[in-house]
């Protein structure tokens, strides 16, 4: 096949690897974004091959069992992804393992590691000089342990030519959204993401903690249970003399103690969690703007306007201004 005198390839071929200990998310997340692209109409397809160190199961870090083949015979990838996982150190230290990973490495268009998977690109090489990022609790090491890598800590992925590295576990679903972006555009992506129900982009970086889950773990007893409270149903009434009464608390001791225990105001916790729902229903759904301000929590589209700016400091999705013509 052709198209203005180009060989148009029938399949992009993807080869994601797998071993003993890997992060089984790291692997999986990625793997449904390209097979859920393909199910919505990548053209051309992805082929997705699970490939090892040989032929035969290795078994992921949670226990569940993969099936892989052997790297030689395979057709060339267009795409190689590397997952992170407990077995990445022991693979990286041993230089039989290295030269196959090497291999594939050299053998594909593009390689992307995911999470802790960023080690088996820096032990090749050829991360040397360039930007990188992994999860944020080893992003300490990968530095010290290759001082020729830049290593940044808050990104989401980086792409720095043809290698891409994604910060922790579910960050690969964020890498793999954006290769389908690069490769088929933002409509396909976004229908991908929509199907998966996730972001096409999160805002923050590998802070990627949102603001409730940062309440969440900040929070102790007794809020931990209100914050999940509000989480459950964001568009309650959660007045602060409601929240203070669940509490068991005055409303006075309550607006003491809440922020010296979470390092937020409860309104502000409260919004914070109804802005990141909106942003979730805005990026993935199709529902009318005023609904989604209802189903947040929110009084009006105006009232969630105001607060999308206050927390991402502009407008999100369909809420920002179009473009004027002539730019």
């Amino acid at each position: 096949m052709t198209q203005n005198g180009r060989f148009m390839p029938t399949a992009h071929i993807l080869h994601l690897f797998g071993f003993d200990g890997l992060q089984l998310l790291d692997l999986a997340g990625p793997a449904q974004v390209f097979s859920t692209a393909t199910d919505e109409g990548a053209d051309p397809p992805y082929a997705l091959r699970y490939v090892g160190l040989r032929a035969g199961t290795v078994t992921s870090a949670s226990g569940l069992p993969l099936v892989v083949e052997a790297p030689e015979g395979l057709p060339r990838a267009q795409t190689l992804i590397l997952p992170g996982g407990p077995g990445v150190v022991p693979l990286a230290r041993d230089p039989a393992a290295m030269r196959v990973i090497e291999g594939l490495i050299a053998g594909a268009d593009r390689v992307a590691s995911v999470c802790t998977g960023a080690r088996l690109l820096a032990q090749s090489g050829c991360l040397a000089g360039r930007r990188a990022v992994t999860h944020w609790r080893a992003c300490a090491e990968l530095a010290a342990d290759f001082p020729a890598i830049r290593v940044e800590s808050d990104p989401l992925f980086i792409e720095d030519g043809p290698y891409w590295t994604s910060a922790g576990v579910t960050a690969g679903i964020d890498l793999a959204l954006a290769l389908v972006e690069r490769d088929h555009g933002a409509a396909l992506a976004g229908r991908v993401a929509r199907r998966l129900v996730v972001y096409l982009r999160r805002s923050g970086g590998q802070d990627q903690f949102s603001e409730p889950l940062r309440a969440q773990l900040a929070s102790a007893e007794p809020y931990q249970a209100l914050i999940e409270r509000v989480l459950a149903n964001p568009a309650a009434d959660w007045r602060a003399e409601v929240m203070a009464e669940a509490c068991g608390q005055s409303l006075r001791s309550f607006h003491r103690k809440f922020p010296a225990a979470t390092g937020t105001s409860p309104a502000r916790m409260v919004e914070a969690i109804r802005v990141d729902l909106a942003r979730g229903l805005l990026q993935s759904t199709d529902l009318p703007v005023e609904q989604v301000a209802l189903r947040s929590g929110f009084a009006s589209a105006g009232t969630m306007r105001r607060a999308l700016r206050r927390h991402y400091g502009v407008p999100q999705g369909r809420l920002a201004p179009a473009a004027r013509p002539g730019g």
